[in-house]
This record gives C-alpha cells, sequence and structure tokens, in this order.
C-alpha cells in the first residue's frame, strides 16, 4: 500500500484506486475507512480487512450485520465530529491565552500567485459569521492549511474587500 492507497476490485473486474482515511480493529475484526480516489463527493466507505504476511491490507470484504454497521457508523460520526468532514476545510489557530480555536474556511482564492481565503471560528461546530477573518497562506499538500501570512500592503487590502464585497452580493 503505498501513500494510503489500496486497490479494490470492481463488480466489473476493474480496478478502483481507495485512499484510506483511517483504520481501526474491534474485538473480531480491522476495518478500513476509505474514499475513492477520482470521486472525493461520494463519501467515505468501510470494509473489513484482514493483514497479508508482508503486512498489506487484503481479503477485504463487506460489512455483514446491522450491530457491526452501527459500530463503524460510530466511529465515523466520532471522527467527523473530531475531525471534521473535509479537514482541507478546516484549521486550528492558537489565541493569545495559547489556546487553539478551530476555524472553518468559507472562501479561497488566488491574485496573482497567492492564496487567500475568508474564515470563520467555530463555536459548538458551527462558524461564527458575525466576525469573517482573511488572510493570504501557504497550501499544503492535500489543500489543507500549512501557513496562514499577514495581508500585508493596502492595495492587497482593497483586493481582498473587493473579494469579499463580490461574494456577498451573490
Amino acid at each position: 500500500m503505498e501513500d494510503n492507497i489500496f486497490i479494490l476490485q470492481t463488480e466489473d473486474g476493474g480496478e478502483q484506486q481507495c485512499r484510506v482515511v483511517f483504520t481501526f480493529d474491534s474485538d473480531e475484526h480491522s476495518y478500513v475507512l476509505f474514499t475513492l480516489v477520482g470521486d472525493e463527493e461520494a463519501g467515505i466507505s468501510a470494509l473489513r480487512y484482514v493483514l497479508d504476511t508482508n503486512g498489506e491490507m487484503g481479503s477485504f470484504s463487506d460489512i455483514e450485520t446491522d450491530e457491526e454497521w452501527a459500530m463503524v457508523e460510530e466511529v465515523m460520526n466520532t471522527l467527523m465530529a473530531e475531525f471534521g468532514a473535509d479537514q482541507t476545510n478546516y484549521f486550528t489557530i492558537t489565541n493569545d491565552d495559547d489556546e487553539e480555536i478551530m476555524c472553518q474556511i468559507l472562501h479561497r482564492f488566488e491574485n496573482d500567485g497567492k492564496n487567500y481565503l475568508f474564515y470563520a471560528t467555530l463555536e459548538d461546530g458551527e462558524p461564527q459569521l458575525e466576525e469573517v477573518f482573511a488572510s493570504a497562506y501557504i497550501p499544503g499538500e492535500n489543500g489543507e492549511v500549512d501557513d496562514l501570512l499577514q495581508i500585508e500592503t493596502d492595495a492587497e487590502w482593497e483586493m481582498v474587500e473587493q473579494v469579499l464585497n463580490s461574494l456577498s452580493q451573490n
């Protein structure tokens, strides 16, 4: 398994690449939560698996009982609540009291080769839209926010305000 990718055989004999989101074990089985590469909108799926002699995932099988599905869904719901459905739309900042605050990205855009975003802090899992923040940022390999950067010039702030005003008119 390379870069958390594994291959499933499809019903028509083809192959489907899958990206591992999370693996976990219960008393009886091992499970993988995954997304389909190339069809990220399909959501997260789950299967049982067994490790082969090389320590690779294999012998995939469907989850069979309602009780087993309930357990897997509980794990998925816990992960979604803890990490968000799509980590690329969330990041944390540290306030003046050294507390980490979860933020949700509301909009991303690029201007002159520089990346920008609008974001709001989260409270009880909901974005607090009373105060929307803007920042330049460095994107990570998978679209996540690697670092926030200051908006440095008045011209840059004007451009950001124009983008925000165009969004609020829609």
